[in-house]
């Protein structure tokens, strides 16, 4: 990666036709560059940290010398974008594929959730079965549950868009502890937000994406190296790391050029905002904004936070690759290392969690790990580190969509510029996957705006995997 910068004097290079400027090193901005790369567009990727991933990247533990995620991060096999990209980045040897989740209750009893290999939504049943983290009248009820999603199918779920889930859950005579035991396991990482205050278009689309569509939906991806790993090869031929932008340039009612924090310019033909939708308001002037429908509603977005804690204690403590902790406040832990000595924990929707002291968390995350696990009951905690993204997601309430702007200029708007982020509307939550959809979309609208010589009518959106003959039986196709 070269951390070279263009000087004044080199701008006239920068100017000619086809070359896209993208402002953020994170999985949309990564996905809209290398997808422009592959249509022929010359691409300058900046990135104000010193590598590339964002949110989904790793750091480098002073203390150790260790390379450290900021937070864990796993993917799916409905997530078809993401596993495209990662394809295109030359990664996917690095990801570790299991069809089995791990559950621990309060007991420290061990529960599978494991899938048959029959077509979906018959494969449910031998999970179904043997889940003994639920009673058999909660299994029937979820049975019934998911039949109703079913029924639904994707056009039906469009519909609850403005409902909260709690309400379709209750309607549904779904319980408290089936919520808490299962519902909340399930989404609350998915959607980094209390399941019963979501959107229920979006909660249902996790289950019927991930479950009920196609066997290999809920197959999990656990990457094997650190997660800055993956991306330090990235197929760009222009990236530069360690580059502040401070503003952007005007000329009408289009970007001239992207200002860096040294006085420097870089000048494109398109520009590709691929930074939170907090830094995408400061950077636009007001009149231009307003101009712009995709501004509008920026404020409505809420954001909310995610907790990582990194747990090295003196002996080993789990030999699974992982577990669904029933038992709060940590609600996903991760094995770290072979023995199984270091774990790294999750907490979702970290609202809580984000203010209180290093020492106060560390002391509950210990506690609970003795508790739930039993190889841990004599394990000591050797040392701690606790990350909190306060910004991590934007929060799916109901009608949450209708703030989210769309990736490409609307008549009258900022003609060359384009927005990447999983805060955009590509019909999908704040997760990875919906991150590079954002830069997709994003760069299918500037292949079309640049012409047919850079890749007009290019398409780079991967489909959702195919529905099996149960689904389209029960759903009549839809």
């Amino acid at each position: 990666m070269t951390q070279t910068l263009t000087r004044p004097e080199q701008q006239s290079e920068m100017t000619a036709a086809g070359r896209a400027i993208v402002i953020g090193g994170g999985l949309a901005g990564m996905a809209a560059a290398v997808a422009l790369e592959s249509a022929g567009v010359s691409v300058t990727l900046v990135e104000m940290r010193k590598s590339l991933g964002g949110r989904a990247s790793s750091f480098v533990d002073p203390q150790s010398g260790e390379e450290l995620d900021n937070c864990q991060h796993l993917l799916l096999g409905c997530c078809t974008n993401l596993r495209d990209f990662y394809k295109r980045m030359g990664v996917m040897d690095r990801i570790r594929w299991e069809r089995t989740v791990h559950f621990r209750d309060a007991r420290g009893q061990h529960d599978l959730w494991r899938m048959g290999g029959l077509p979906a939504p018959l494969h449910l049943g031998a999970g179904m079965v043997g889940f003994g983290v639920l009673s058999v009248k909660q299994r029937w009820a979820l049975v019934q549950a998911m039949m109703a999603m079913i029924r639904l199918g994707r056009k039906g779920r469009e519909e609850l868009a403005d409902v909260e889930f709690g309400t379709w859950l209750n309607e549904y005579g779904q319980d408290g502890g089936l919520i808490d035991r299962f519902y909340d396991p399930v989404l609350r990482g998915a959607l980094n937000e209390e399941p019963r205050k979501a959107s229920a278009k979006y909660a249902i689309q996790v289950f019927q994406e991930a479950m009920l569509v196609n066997a290999a939906g809920h197959v999990m991806g656990l990457p094997v190296c650190p997660l800055g790993e993956l991306y330090r090869n990235a197929p760009c031929g222009d990236v530069r790391c360690g580059v502040r932008v401070a503003g952007l340039r005007f000329a009408g009612t289009g970007v001239s050029g992207v200002e860096l924090a040294d006085g420097q310019v870089l000048v494109g033909d398109v520009y590709v905002l691929a930074v939170n939708h907090h830094m995408v308001s400061k950077w636009l002037p007001a009149e231009l904004a307003r101009g712009d429908e995709r501004f509008g509603g920026l404020e409505k977005l809420k954001s909310v936070p995610i907790l990582g804690a990194h747990l090295w204690f003196d002996r080993p403590v789990m030999a699974q690759s992982h577990a669904v902790l029933l038992e709060g406040p940590l609600q996903w832990v991760f094995r770290k290392d072979r023995a199984g000595r270091v774990l790294h924990g999750v907490i979702s929707a970290a609202r809580e969690w984000a203010d209180r002291s290093r020492e106060e968390c560390l002391a509950a995350f210990e506690a609970q790990i003795h508790r739930l696990l039993p190889a841990a009951r004599e394990a000591k905690l050797e040392r701690g580190l606790v990350v909190v993204e306060k910004r991590a997601t934007f929060s799916p309430v109901p009608g949450v969509d209708r703030w989210r702007p769309m990736q490409t200029p609307p008549p009258g708007g900022i003609g060359n510029l384009f927005l990447a982020g999983d805060y955009t509307r590509t019909d999908w939550p704040a997760t990875m996957e919906g991150a590079v959809r954002s830069g997709y979309l994003a760069a299918e609208g500037v292949a079309e705006k640049l012409g047919e010589n850079h890749g007009s009518g290019a398409r780079f959106l991967v489909d959702g995997l195919e529905p099996q003959w149960p689904w389209r039986l029960l759903t009549g196709r839809r």
